[in-house]
């Protein structure tokens, strides 16, 4: 993939709006920004204690949101992700591999607990690169890392969870993974950076009919190429892309013209704008206009660390 792409199209999700959790993400290194959209770590928010021992809520004496459920919406982004959970009062950790998928769900936590989440989402594509499998068969599903991951990622895993802190797992990581693209070799898919470019350019608007003609290719060929690499069909991909157009416009926090929205996104009108928003989103445009307000920390790469994993 180009690193270039990552200027054209960077998918979010809405993090940061639960005071009881704490996200942030950080960006890989610059070899592998053409396969690695960030690093992001989740978990229950900490306050530094006498000693340096991390403890839950803002306020040791505060239990009012401990009976609560934290709750994420996750949306539809074209990534996969890795994700390594790790539960310190049971000293367990999980590493699964999350495939792409089309509908919005929630991720809920109960609010006490200490499960904690470092992860790296992979930009559209990009994963392919390091499991080589076809990326259709994860599709809204996930997977034991172990069983199709090319190397062993237990090792690492547990090197991971020993680390002190956020910036030391993204160290660790993402030399990991510079070690594993080295080895392996890139075989780069040309048709696929000039379909994506086409795709991201149009804000998700071009057709496969289309794409397929600039591209002087078959439709069939087209479908095939995205299920190999992104996981979900041409059309499909492109609506997820549009959708996330329109969640940039926004997220930017200007003030919004519902009916201008739906036209410079190529909708026949505000209505459909709404519909087709709802089945990634959950809810009304309306609705995530709000739900962005209400953010502490949106799309965080500050550098500093977050969460201490280590008990």
């Amino acid at each position: 993939m180009d690193p270039l792409l990552h200027s054209l199209f960077r998918p979010i999700q809405v993090n940061g709006s639960d005071s009881s959790t704490t996200y942030i993400e950080k960006r890989p290194s610059a070899a592998l920004r053409a396969y690695v959209a960030c690093y992001w770590e989740s978990g229950p928010s900490t306050r530094e204690v006498e000693g340096g021992l991390a403890v839950s809520c803002e306020d040791a004496a505060s239990s009012c949101w401990l009976e609560e459920e934290a709750v994420d919406r996750v949306l539809p982004d074209g990534c996969t992700d890795i994700l390594l959970e790790y539960d310190p009062s049971s000293q367990r950790y999980d590493l699964s591999y999350c495939g792409t998928f089309t509908h919005p769900f929630v991720s809920a936590r109960q609010a006490g607990t200490e499960t904690r989440i470092f992860a790296v989402r992979f930009f559209p594509g990009g994963a392919h690169y390091f499991h080589s499998m076809p990326t259709h068969l994860f599709t809204g599903g996930h997977f034991r890392l172990e069983d199709i991951w090319p190397e062993s990622i237990a090792v690492i895993g547990e090197r991971i969870f020993e680390a002190q802190d956020f910036n030391e797992r993204v160290r660790m990581m993402d030399e990991y993974l510079n070690q594993l693209i080295l080895r392996q070799g890139t075989n780069d898919c040309e048709l696929m950076k000039n379909l994506l470019h086409r795709i991201f350019v149009s804000s998700g608007s071009m057709s496969v009919k289309e794409l397929a003609e600039r591209e002087a290719i078959s439709e069939r060929q087209i479908n095939r190429k995205f299920e190999q690499w992104i996981g979900i069909s041409p059309k499909k991909f492109s609506e997820v892309v549009r959708f996330q157009s329109v969640l940039q416009s926004i997220q930017s926090g200007g003030p919004l013209d519902w009916t201008e929205l739906a036209l410079e996104y190529s909708f026949f009108d505000q209505a459909h704008l709404n519909r087709d928003f709802r089945r990634f989103y959950g809810d009304s445009p309306l609705t995530a206009a709000r739900d962005f307000r209400k953010l502490s920390d949106f799309y965080n790469t500050r550098p500093e660390a977050s969460i201490i994993f280590k008990t």
